[in-house]
């Protein structure tokens, strides 16, 4: 057992560059045949509004010509970049996950697949419609049917995802942080520069990521839980109700980093920075859900979320998780849990940020065999079992297994191995009238379950440690 008591600082970790991690010739192909030189990030000719699908029937204009443009790209030649399984490889072989440029990348990824859409069904006022899935819980009818029906999928037209992971309480509670990163995910670990390798590398999920994006393709299955999930034409759906989230976040008044590290990283192979991708009505687009799109002013340069920490606790002490079966890390915390903005080092970056706040990060998580599992996770509950309801007062979030088990190759070892980030300051302030020696110790708590309705066989896997962080 290792425990280190100090100030999170950027892990001295040495990342090799990774030859998967490298733009390939093909993706890039890909890429720039969606975008003419004509054609610019920004339409010349007006906005396009994103539809919600809900009541959307088989033969609404937006779903024919997006059934149209399926249709077309899987006809394709494979030799043709607009094809669509080279689509989805471009996400297999560049997609971020569990960091800071997860929101970006995919909306450049979506938004070159809408603008390909466009040209091949004919359609040049398509916009790509999002699928709420707070609002709609059961994948939209007309995906059950022909060309936008994937047979791979473990669930039915009637099925309807549970409340934990998309409901009203979960979205609010993302689009509330006022930090980027607990918003939008963290940096990678280490990065201190803008180096193409750290395009992949995990920081951290949070909420938004962890959560609804994650349980939605863990729960649809199938192609959907895999790095080609882009094969599932519900893929991209998903991923614009993301984006959309994103867009609802900022028009709050909710501000992205400001960090060169994120803004000045140009994300491969698109070739397009990260700062250029902010603002969705430059890029020619909004969505019917947002009564206005401003994008609040990035304050002056802070250094990112974590290098603001006043304190951290670090337990390393490696566990094997089973399903039904308590995982528990306790970590020694003489320091109150709830510091006085006063006291932070970065005072005022604290009060933009929503004021102190305490962070639990599960590091080192290597995944089950079976991906069809939830992680629920709790603080200091004497009673935990497995029938112990989100509900509780020490429950603090869940997290999933989302696009692993894909990798045979040694060197990409490290890529199986995800950290989550919780924002435990509710749950703390909640707890600390029920436990008066709260402030000496917090004991994270880990209870795998099954997706609810499936038939999972036993599982386990491994967590490295946990580590609390106040900021």
């Amino acid at each position: 057992m290792r425990v280190k008591k100090g100030v999170n600082l950027p892990r001295p970790d040495v990342i090799e560059v990774n030859e998967r991690h490298r733009t390939r010739d093909h993706d890039r192909d890909a890429v720039q045949s969606t975008v003419t030189e004509t054609e610019d990030l920004a339409m010349s000719n007006g906005i396009r509004t994103r539809q919600n699908v809900a009541g959307m029937t088989s033969d609404h204009p937006t779903l024919a010509a997006y059934r149209t443009a399926v249709r077309e790209m899987k006809n394709l030649p494979e030799s043709d970049p607009r094809n669509w399984r080279r689509q989805a490889q471009i996400h297999f072989n560049g997609c971020p996950h569990g960091n800071w440029f997860f929101l970006p990348w995919h909306r450049k990824y979506i938004l070159d697949f809408e603008r390909i859409c466009r040209n091949l069904s004919g359609d040049q006022s398509f916009a790509l419609p999002y699928w709420n899935w707070t609002r709609t819980r059961s994948i939209p009818a007309p995906f059950w049917e022909g060309t936008l029906r994937d047979t791979t999928r473990a669930i039915g037209p009637n099925a309807e995802i549970s409340g934990q992971f998309v409901g009203q309480s979960v979205i609010d509670s993302a689009l509330s942080q006022s930090s980027f990163e607990l918003f939008g995910s963290f940096r990678p670990d280490g990065q201190n520069n803008t180096d193409p390798v750290w395009q992949r590398t995990g920081g951290g999920k949070a909420l938004l990521e962890r959560t609804p994006h994650d349980q939605v393709h863990v729960w649809i299955n199938g192609n959907m839980v895999t790095l080609m999930s882009p094969l599932d034409p519900i893929f991209w759906l998903h991923h614009c109700n993301i984006d959309r989230l994103w867009a609802e976040w900022n028009s709050r008044g909710h501000t992205n980093t400001s960090s060169p590290l994120w803004r000045d990283f140009t994300l491969r192979p698109f070739n397009t920075l990260v700062r250029d991708l902010q603002s969705i009505t430059q890029l020619g687009y909004t969505y019917s859900s947002l009564a206005q799109t401003r994008l609040a002013e990035a304050p002056e340069e802070m250094p990112p979320l974590l290098e603001r920490a006043t304190e951290s606790f670090d337990l390393v002490e490696p566990q094997v998780a089973s399903l039904g079966q308590e995982v528990s890390f306790t970590v020694e915390t003489p320091e109150s849990p709830l510091p006085l903005a006063a006291e932070a080092r970065f005072a005022r970056s604290v009060a933009e940020d929503g004021g102190p706040k305490v962070l639990a990060f599960v590091r080192g998580v290597e995944p089950p065999e079976d991906q069809q599992v939830t992680v629920n996770v709790f603080l200091n509950c004497p009673y935990l079992t497995a029938e112990t309801p989100v509900s509780d007062p020490h429950f603090v979030g869940d997290f999933t297994f989302f696009g692993l088990h894909e990798h045979g190759d040694e060197e990409d070892e490290h890529d199986m191995k995800q950290s989550f980030a919780f924002d435990i300051t509710k749950t703390v302030d909640r707890l600390r009238a029920l436990e008066p020696d709260l402030e000496s110790q917090l004991t994270v708590q880990l209870m795998p379950v099954p997706l609810e309705g499936r038939d999972v066989a036993p599982q386990q896997f491994g967590i490295e440690g946990v580590e609390i962080v106040y900021i």
